[in-house]
């Protein structure tokens, strides 16, 4: 059974940006290294950069980037750091926004959302993103539900990714090695 359209696509403005810009940044640092190894440097100590920069970027995106809260015609998917959640309209009893914004399902579970998280700079503005998330969920929240299912969850490491970064940066290293 498909999701429906799209209706809202909500994100944390600042972390989602200041993500992508440091692993971009940082995936270009480690480009730059790679094509210009030290003297004597192999393969084996290209791919050990590899390894430990790797991983680091990729977590560097997970926190930030990747989670996003989307609201659908048949219900709202979030995805927090490493886990997301499917919760179909008939199974969402409320969305409470105070500090930060949390899903209540009609089977008492409580969903916290990463890009609905508390902060310092949105509590000093008085939790406007918090209410915004939950206004545009209600928006888009038919009067009726039908359907359901029930909550789904599953553990999202995005693991295409993270392959997608292995593998650039090897074949960066071993350009950098035959340059």
């Amino acid at each position: 059974m498909g999701r429906g359209r799209v209706a809202a696509v909500l994100r944390r403005k600042f972390d989602n940006t200041f993500s992508w810009v440091v692993s971009v940044a940082a995936l270009a640092v480690t480009a730059y290294v790679l094509l210009n190894p030290f003297p004597g440097n192999g393969f084996a100590e290209q791919a050990e950069f590899v390894a430990i920069m790797a991983p680091l970027i990729w977590f560097m995106w997970m926190v930030g980037a990747h989670a996003v809260v989307k609201v659908h015609e048949s219900g709202v998917l979030v995805v927090n750091w490493f886990r997301a959640y499917w919760v179909p309209w008939a199974s969402l009893a409320s969305v409470e926004a105070t500090r930060e914004v949390t899903l209540v399902t009609t089977d008492g579970e409580r969903i916290n959302v990463v890009v609905g998280a508390l902060s310092a700079s949105s509590s000093l503005r008085g939790n406007r993103v918090q209410a915004g998330i939950r206004e545009e969920i209600e928006k888009h929240r038919p009067a009726a539900p039908s359907g359901g299912g029930g909550v789904r969850k599953w553990v999202d490491l995005a693991p295409w990714h993270f392959l997608a970064v292995v593998t650039f940066l090897l074949i960066i290293g071993l350009v950098g090695l035959w340059l």
